[in-house]
């Protein structure tokens, strides 16, 4: 999560609406008692004690109101956070590093809330519910993910107790997030033709078209497609019929089994990435929760989402004809 607040610092923590990065330290566990907590029970027990002994009923009642206000300052910030609801929204792809905007939605009533999201556990925002507004946060793990873990804590009204719940707000949309690609350089290797030739998706052809012959020009025909030199020679217009170049590129194999799944992933996303730059073509097999999968990406996006997917187990075969390129983990 960012440092950077998403709204004025020197606006007010108490408007709905308004999210700003609380500078209190952050609670651990359910709950925790403050300093306010352990002044108002030794007052209240000195004074019910030193009372008592003296029989001054004034001291008594000092006692009795500050353990009034000690069970009061536990019990309403609980009874607050159970009624604290919240819904996310998150962007559809990420990619491993990126900061992501999450739009939250605190419902409920609370004077004052910290909210947090977790997993890697950023820092505290405070508003006061109902609220809504964006918390930047990282995407650090590789994968897709249907639900984020939010943390809300309140102390209000008195600050004896620091009341903390951790919940799991699930995603109207699920967030896939990508390897980081690493520096890589494309493999186009040449692929069969007659595989190409019956796939649905047109396929991307790297190097330069040769010309196959000549014809005479037609009414229509680019000015580029002429070729001069035979022009001149035969005394008439004529333009090239040309050779369309021989399609490249690479059945890229991706066996997240090993020590090192998200290095591998991150290696298969950098070949991947620059073979699609460069024209190539990129069949992806990898292993989906479902089992094996493989077929052609078309572009980077589409590589991201299939590596995010991808888990340890058998990669799809490469096609018969093609040229496999393994990574492995």
């Amino acid at each position: 999560m960012s440092t950077t607040p998403t709204t004025d610092p020197s606006s007010s923590s108490s408007s709905p609406g308004a999210l700003l990065r609380s500078a209190a330290v952050p609670y651990q566990g359910p709950g925790d008692l403050t300093l306010a907590s352990i002044v108002l029970f030794t007052l209240g027990a000195y004074g019910v004690a030193a009372g008592a002994a003296t029989g001054q009923e004034a001291v008594v009642a000092v006692g009795v109101f500050a353990f009034t206000l000690f069970v009061i300052g536990i019990v309403w910030p609980v009874v607050t956070l159970a009624n604290i609801d919240v819904a996310a929204l998150a962007p559809t792809d990420a990619m491993v590093g990126e900061f992501v905007d999450l739009r939250v939605r605190v419902t409920g009533r609370a004077p004052r809330v910290d909210v947090r999201v977790l997993d890697p556990p950023g820092a505290f925002w405070r508003t006061a519910a109902p609220a809504d507004g964006t918390i930047p946060h990282v995407a650090n793990r590789r994968g897709v993910f249907n639900f984020v873990r939010v943390q809300v804590r309140t102390s209000a009204p008195l600050g004896v107790f620091v009341r903390t719940r951790t919940i799991r707000v699930p995603l109207a949309a699920s967030i896939t997030v990508a390897p980081r690609p690493l520096p890589a350089s494309p493999i186009l290797r040449g692929l069969p033709e007659e595989e190409l030739a019956n796939a649905s998706a047109p396929f991307a052809r790297s190097g330069g078209e040769s010309v196959r012959s000549v014809r005479p020009y037609v009414a229509g025909d680019p000015a580029r497609m002429v070729h001069w030199p035979t022009s001149a020679r035969r005394g008439e217009l004529v333009v090239k019929e040309q050779e369309p170049p021989p399609a490249q590129g690479i059945a890229l194999i991706v066996d997240l089994r090993g020590f090192d799944p998200e290095g591998a992933a991150a290696e298969a996303a950098g070949i991947g990435q620059a073979t699609l730059a460069a024209g190539g073509v990129v069949w992806l097999g990898t292993c989906e929760a479902e089992g094996p999968v493989g077929e052609v990406v078309s572009d980077k996006r589409t590589l991201g989402r299939r590596l995010a997917r991808a888990v340890p187990g058998e990669p799809a075969d490469a096609p018969e004809g093609w040229s496999a390129e393994v990574v492995r983990a």
